[in-house]
């Protein structure tokens, strides 16, 4: 059995959120990690975005568009590098770097695969038009990138295939990325973030009956449910027989409008993705 964790939008900057400063919440969040490890490892971390704010439309919070300060390469240093095991990094719709400076500051291309025992996880770049914008925006979607999927699964046929964004936006996704979801049986799941929620959202039969795990967040929300908001992060549990997931809140004590709400640990929208 294997087990890999999806985290997205932890947003290291300016601001403090939950009566935390960004510091001090991913401490929290290394702290939460580390303890999951112990209780059962964790082969990997895949995580789908939004570091920071580094192109953040009001200066001068974009750090980098405006002053070339990289929050996101100041969180792998400081978080990242002290993660038990090994993380893979795409970029969200706050990360709008070129090709060559999202390289040289992450170690990392915008879009890659990471083959993993029999699973294939495609990083995809949705948010890669528009880069290095000096208009103020919050990312322009690029859509799914249908060849370079279909090439990477030719390279790794038959194995089991997990395609992770930031976010696919389906109300204007490409009818080619829809059918390919449709009609190849080896993509078990999409998982995204953005929308700073834990939830599963099932994407009918446009898109074979199969499902989008959202990845919550480790920063700042405005849904209305503290339930649906609250840090945290999703597993992803890999056995020969069983594909199955679940969003874990680790205990956590944060302040809401001036009130303070003790959130215990407990995990939530569990799901089988599939059995074999």
């Amino acid at each position: 059995m294997s087990r890999i964790l999806l985290i997205s939008d932890v947003h290291l900057c300016h601001a403090n959120w939950y009566g935390r400063t960004s510091e001090a919440r991913l401490e929290k969040m290394l702290i939460d990690i580390n303890e999951e490890h112990k209780k059962q490892p964790i082969d990997m971390i895949l995580m789908l975005g939004d570091y920071s704010l580094d192109y953040w439309e009001c200066p001068p919070y974009g750090t980098y568009s405006v002053n070339g300060i990289s929050n996101t390469q100041r969180f792998i240093k400081e978080f990242v590098s002290r993660f038990p095991c090994p993380a893979y990094l795409l970029p969200g719709n706050h990360e709008q770097y070129t090709h060559e400076d999202w390289e040289r500051l992450t170690g990392f291309k915008r879009q890659f695969s990471v083959v993993y025992e029999n699973n294939l996880f495609l990083m995809l770049d949705t948010f890669g038009d528009n880069l290095d914008s000096k208009e103020h925006n919050h990312g322009t979607y690029s859509f799914g990138d249908v060849d370079y999927i279909k090439a990477e699964m030719a390279k790794h046929l038959g194995k089991r295939v997990f395609l992770c964004a930031h976010d696919f936006f389906f109300a204007t996704e490409t009818e080619e990325f829809k059918k390919l979801v449709r009609e190849n049986d080896n993509i078990l799941a999409l998982f995204g973030g953005h929308t700073h929620v834990s939830r599963i959202e099932p994407m009918g039969p446009e898109l074979g009956n199969k499902c989008l795990f959202r990845t919550g967040e480790y920063s700042y929300t405005s849904a209305a449910s503290v339930d649906e908001s609250v840090w945290g992060f999703r597993e992803l549990i890999l056995e020969p027989d069983c594909v199955s997931t679940a969003y874990i809140i680790p205990q956590n004590e944060i302040k809401l409008k001036d009130q303070i709400i003790n959130i215990p640990y407990h995990k939530q929208d569990d799901a089988i993705i599939k059995t074999f």
